[in-house]
């Protein structure tokens, strides 16, 4: 985008919005986005390493300057109706591998500190209302076991793709709301390119 240009993204104007920051590491669009959905959706789960290190090497580069209380990813829910494996959490726990020196606190004790307790509708492939639509439709599914675990930190969230931002806006609200963090900002591996508004 363009410096001085408005983001045609709804979430970037919504005042009620939750989330402070969605950072991204690339675009989605290429080998990276097809790599992604083989990963996601074809079970080839040795990518998590290499996402995983992805995940380490922007936390270096990048998020020094304000400590973070908090690593998290967007839960997912593995049972009937649910996706094959944790795609988000193996990608996190990949990180944590890869963090040699301890430096980031990855959430990666057993149960995890922000959980998907059922199926939710899926909003890969569907417009922006539709994303909002499955997005509240999340925040109903979560759950918060400790919330020690959360309360009072500045948290990071961890997903694959942002499209619209709508799932870890509610994910941000949840923890906010719920688990009384202070700040919630997400790190994807790639965002969908913004279209110009017309």
């Amino acid at each position: 985008m363009l410096e001085g240009s408005e983001c045609p993204n709804w979430l970037c104007r919504d005042p009620t919005r939750r989330i402070s920051k969605i950072h991204a590491i690339a675009y989605s669009s290429g080998p990276l986005r097809k790599t992604i959905l083989n990963y996601k959706y074809e079970g080839r789960t040795g990518w998590s390493l290499i996402f995983g290190r992805l995940l380490v090497a922007w936390l270096d580069q990048y998020a020094q300057s304000e400590p973070l209380g908090l690593i998290v990813a967007n839960p997912t829910y593995v049972g009937a109706g649910g996706a094959p494996f944790g795609h988000t959490e193996l990608v996190v726990e990949a990180a944590a591998k890869e963090d040699v020196l301890g430096e980031w606190p990855f959430d990666i004790d057993e149960p995890r500190a922000i959980l998907k307790v059922i199926a939710t509708t899926k909003s890969a492939g569907h417009g922006a209302p539709a994303k909002r639509t499955a997005a509240a439709e999340l925040r109903s599914a979560l759950c918060i076991l400790d919330i020690e675990r959360v309360r009072g930190k500045k948290i990071l969230i961890y997903d694959d793709v942002c499209t619209t931002g709508s799932q870890l806006d509610a994910v941000a609200g949840f923890l906010m709301d719920e688990g009384e963090a202070v700040e919630v900002e997400g790190i994807v591996l790639a965002r969908a390119p913004w279209r110009p508004r017309s």
